[in-house]
């Protein structure tokens, strides 16, 4: 009586893929769509290239690295019975390839055929993704809501072309309507904010970037705050946004005193956190710069060099601390180690989270997250999902409270790797416990 219906972009976890398997053999019917895209490329045997009879270059398909290591974690999983590991190999699993990337990653449970509830987010199925970046799980428990997703799901397991200028060149049934119509019909593009307390679904890909550029209407209507996450850059709407002061009005009560939000003295009325993966390079700027230019929208551009001259911005990137064996050394405890990264992580270090907050500790915050990183290419070419909560404070909390964390953590890190980087002989500061209360009169006025 039960059923699951997945989509999977990186699928390696061992645990997962075993749980997986396991529901198979106790009786679930699982059905998982997973990315498959590769190349031709000339085949080769015993390293010279192939010619075919005409003498002409022989190519064979090779699937990319995300393929290719989903289909190994796949095969690798045993069954004691030869009608389990039929269903598993035979009827599980379903290829995607026609979009520009399969990015989903959620998970739809169904009893008797009916969705109640749906898993989602950032998290792909890898050991990278739950023990080595920040990563978002999300629980809907709405049967609406989930009936939404296995909609999508539905016409995903299809294959259909992803975008409508492809069509004409699938090699799919040429009357099969491409997904950028259908997430359209099923959702489409927004005008304005959305209703109080409501949960409204977006997929991509989509015919154009303007919801994309709803998100930056949203980001560029803040009332108190803006809290955003970007695991790749930030995309040219956005960027515009923050490149705009914050000194607006506060037309949203706040629900409590945002002491974190009010750290650094400011005369901006609003506030922005950005937290990158890492920090962006001056050369690659200059890069995207010159590309912009040429395409006549230089005056336009704008990246992380010019929004982070704002006083309303505050910004993190993904780091450990560096040097810091030689710091601790003679100062700090024998339990003190030196940080270093996971090492289950190739692409994507620290921050993978997809999600941006909007006045989250008013009475109406708004929280958009889930598969997309606010891009032109998770909105038009990408299989993606994305919810636009309206309203729930408490789901606000948990973000806001999730965000801070990690804000805290790497910009802490950020400033005293730059402390270090100016030349400073005095570590010992970052280190010492402060016994008294003078760490609060920076951010604590008594009157």
């Amino acid at each position: 009586s039960w059923q699951l219906r997945v989509t999977a972009y990186e699928f390696t976890h061992k645990e997962v893929i075993h749980a997986f398997a396991a529901a198979v053999e106790r009786g679930v019917d699982v059905k998982i769509i997973h990315h498959v895209k590769g190349s031709y490329r000339p085949k080769t045997r015993y390293n010279d290239v192939v010619k075919d009879k005409d003498g002409k270059v022989a190519k064979e398909w090779v699937p990319d690295k995300t393929t290719s290591d989903t289909q190994r974690a796949i095969d690798a999983v045993g069954f004691q019975s030869l009608d389990h590991a039929r269903i598993w190999h035979h009827d599980t699993f379903i290829e995607r390839h026609t979009s520009s990337i399969m990015h989903n990653k959620f998970i739809i449970l169904l009893r008797d055929g009916t969705p109640v509830e749906v898993w989602t987010g950032s998290t792909n199925f890898t050991e990278s993704a739950i023990y080595g970046q920040s990563n978002v799980g999300h629980i809907v428990r709405d049967e609406g809501i989930a009936q939404q997703y296995l909609t999508y799901w539905n016409k995903l397991a299809l294959d259909p072309p992803g975008r409508s200028k492809r069509h004409s060149g699938s090699s799919h049934d040429e009357d099969a309507v491409p997904m950028d119509e259908i997430n359209e019909q099923l959702q489409s593009d927004p005008a304005g904010a959305q209703p109080h307390d409501s949960i409204t679904v977006f997929f991509s890909p989509r015919k154009t970037s303007d919801l994309l550029n709803w998100y930056a209407d949203r980001m560029g209507g803040a009332a108190d705050s803006v809290h955003f996450t970007a695991a790749f850059g930030v995309s040219q709407p956005l960027a515009r946004v923050l490149n705009q002061d914050g000194k607006l009005s506060n037309e949203v009560g706040v629900r409590r005193s945002p002491r974190i939000a009010r750290r650094i003295k400011t005369d901006d009325k609003l506030l922005r956190y950005i937290l990158l993966d890492s920090q962006p390079s001056e050369h690659s700027s200059e890069k995207s710069r010159a590309s912009a230019e040429k395409k006549g929208k230089g005056n336009d551009y704008c990246d992380y060099f010019d929004f982070k001259k704002l006083n309303s911005n505050r910004i993190a990137y993904g780091a450990v601390l560096s040097g810091r064996n030689e710091e601790v050394k003679n100062v700090a405890p024998s339990s003190e180690h030196s940080e270093s990264l996971t090492g289950l992580s190739t692409f994507v270090d620290f921050v993978h989270t997809k999600f941006m907050m909007i006045d989250a500790l008013t009475v109406n915050p708004t929280i958009i997250t889930g598969s997309a990183n606010f891009s032109i290419a998770s909105t038009e070419q990408n299989d993606e999902n994305m919810l636009v909560i309206q309203g729930d404070t408490a789901v606000a909390d948990v973000y806001f409270t999730e965000f801070m964390r990690l804000f805290d953590h790497f910009y802490s890190r950020d400033k005293r790797n730059e402390y270090l980087g100016k030349g400073s002989k005095s570590p010992s500061a970052w280190i010492d416990v402060v016994e008294d209360d003078s760490w609060m009169k920076p951010f604590f006025d008594p009157s």
